[in-house]
């Protein structure tokens, strides 16, 4: 194995430190605390390199915040000069990395993501399905993000980073001194107060490097499957796995095995979400379910899309946010849509769209021929008014009509 001895040089390297800050600031340009950063930037990144080269840096306080959907969630947010050291270590760190993954491996990675592996998992569930009767072997880890092992992760890493600085950095990021991140065994984020949270498990849901910590440490898992027990069909999404056969019992020995490893290796566990179902009765992958000839979003995701619209129209009539965010957050919808067959939810969304341009109409802030990103056009129902669409009448009374 391939060993990198100079890493931190690399990470706290000017040129690096200006390119983090590039990044770090993509979506975030009109926060207070990245235009001061902004402004300048050259002086800050040497302050940060300082600070880095000499050993005194040290994570600020995380602000905390929790995620309702699709399940409650503690995240955690840092201050910008915080983001832009992660960036700079994921930068020089994650491609070492990334390169040694397997390739059925699909989240966080350049080429890869979430569609790409709703694509290959259907693709094989097509393939298993016409073998005859074929099973679905879903694994959840329990609690993933908030039960890494400090030490075991720090052991991976010290694999193929063998600079002690660069180690140094590492239990910075884990270790903070004012945040603990960890959560006992089958305890949930909201039943643990801050006081009883563990320091030796946990990473941030939501830093960067948290992203690329909690790749690289099931990692290990992927090349078990793949080299010891020679599984084929298998697909991972960060803690999100699939398992396709055609032995039920051959996965049930699977399913065993691998939570044994967990165990052991990883100090983890899998969850009572783990379950084997027949394969036509479809299988829940990154946010959609999946069958062999078709895909849908998840019934919770569907309310929560809908919810999200009516809110946003709302905060836009009342002025609270600008008409390029519902834009934006209409689009960002309309893309995840075309990935699955959904029409009653695309209907919503070219209403909400048509109503939204009924808005804007009506404080002048269009004229008859900007038509905004809207890709044809409907009426409104009981109106000659012609109201632009997302490629779906909104006509009361018609059959949604896709174009996209």
């Amino acid at each position: 194995m391939k060993t990198y001895k100079n890493i931190f040089d690399q990470v706290v390297a000017f040129e690096n430190l200006m390119a983090a800050h590039e990044h770090a600031r993509k979506g975030k340009r009109d926060r207070t605390e990245v235009l001061v950063f902004e402004q300048r930037k050259a002086e800050y990144c040497i302050i940060l390199k300082n600070r880095l080269v000499k050993q005194t840096y040290r994570v600020g306080p995380y602000r905390i915040f929790w995620i309702r959907r699709p399940v409650l969630r503690m995240a955690m947010a840092l201050h910008y000069p915080d983001r832009v050291v992660q960036w700079g270590i994921y930068q020089v760190v994650f491609p070492i990395f990334d390169k040694g993954f397997i390739s059925d491996s699909y989240a966080c990675r350049k080429g890869k993501g979430a569609h790409a592996a709703l694509d290959q998992l259907q693709y094989w569930m097509r393939q298993a399905d016409r073998g005859g009767p074929a099973y679905t072997l879903k694994l959840d880890v329990s609690k993933y993000f908030y039960r890494i092992d400090h030490e075991i992760l720090l052991k991976i890493l010290n694999r193929k980073i063998t600079d002690p600085r660069m180690m140094w950095l590492f239990r910075v990021i884990l270790h903070s001194d004012q945040t603990k991140f960890g959560l006992p065994e089958g305890m949930g984020a909201d039943e643990v107060p801050p006081e009883c949270r563990l320091e030796d498990v946990g990473v941030p849901i939501g830093n960067l490097t948290s992203q690329m910590f909690a790749n690289i440490y099931l990692d290990v898992l992927d090349r078990f499957v793949k080299h010891t027990l020679h599984v084929h069909w298998y697909i991972r999404y960060m803690d999100d796995i699939i398992i396709i056969g055609h032995d039920k019992q051959e996965l049930a020995r699977l399913r065993d095995e691998i939570g044994a490893f967990l165990r052991r290796e990883l100090n983890l566990a899998l969850n009572h979400k783990t379950s084997i179902q027949p394969l036509k009765q479809g299988v829940e992958f990154v946010g959609m379910r999946l069958w062999p000839t078709h895909r849908r979003l998840r019934h919770a995701t569907i309310r929560g899309i809908k919810l999200r619209l009516s809110q946003v129209l709302g905060q836009y009539e009342d002025g609270q946010i600008s008409a390029e965010d519902v834009e934006r957050t209409i689009g960002s919808y309309r893309g995840v849509l075309s990935h699955c067959e959904c029409m009653a939810l695309k209907h919503k969304l070219n209403q909400t769209y048509g109503k939204f341009y009924l808005i804007q109409k009506g404080r002048g802030e269009i004229d008859n021929g900007n038509q905004g990103i809207f890709l044809c056009e409907g009426r409104e129902e009981g109106s000659e008014q012609k109201l632009p669409c997302l490629g779906v009448s909104v006509q009361g009374s018609q059959r949604p009509d896709l174009c996209g």
